[in-house]
């Protein structure tokens, strides 16, 4: 390499590690959320549905009452077993009990044979519950989410749980 070329390599180096930080700025709160849902920019919804993508790990779902679809993903514990069905669970709900109940007390600690293993199931979590909720009856699953600063067109979940 010529001593110009390393020069000019070493420059612009120099003018990104300079770079003032730009930080993203997440998408404001669908429309859907007006203020008696919203505390602390965390807005409430029930969805009519929802569809899974498997590959980026989200449910997509339209509010109950109309509203722009929005796309939402989340960690495992924000995926809460069911409340206020009784007895009477849909099948799909009984499911989605079970799946949490499966991966509640499993240990990741290093020194258990099954961390691996246990440790996938818990990563998985979310994805295995957003297919179950593509089953769910139109408007029982209530959602918690707030705009997501790493993924503007993609909103975090705060909770999400199939209540009725």
């Amino acid at each position: 390499m010529n001593s110009t070329r390393a020069v000019a390599i070493a420059g612009f180096a120099i003018l990104i590690a300079t770079l003032p930080d730009v930080p993203a700025h997440a998408a404001p709160l669908p429309d859907f959320c007006v203020p008696a849902s919203v505390v602390d920019n965390v807005c409430t919804a029930r969805l009519t549905s929802v569809t899974a993508d498997a590959v980026n790990g989200t449910i997509t779902g339209t509010p109950v009452g109309g509203g722009t679809a929005v796309t939402l993903a989340g960690q495992g514990d924000a995926y809460l077993k069911s409340a206020g069905f009784g007895d009477a669970r849909p099948e799909p709900v009984q499911r989605w009990d079970e799946t949490i109940d499966s991966v509640t007390g499993l240990s990741v600690d290093p020194a258990d044979p099954n961390w691996y293993g246990n440790a996938k199931a818990r990563a998985f979590l979310p994805r295995t519950l957003n297919d179950l909720a593509t089953q769910f009856p139109p408007g029982i699953l209530t959602v918690r989410f707030t705009s997501d600063d790493a993924q503007p067109a993609v909103s975090r979940l705060v909770s999400v749980q199939p209540s009725v």
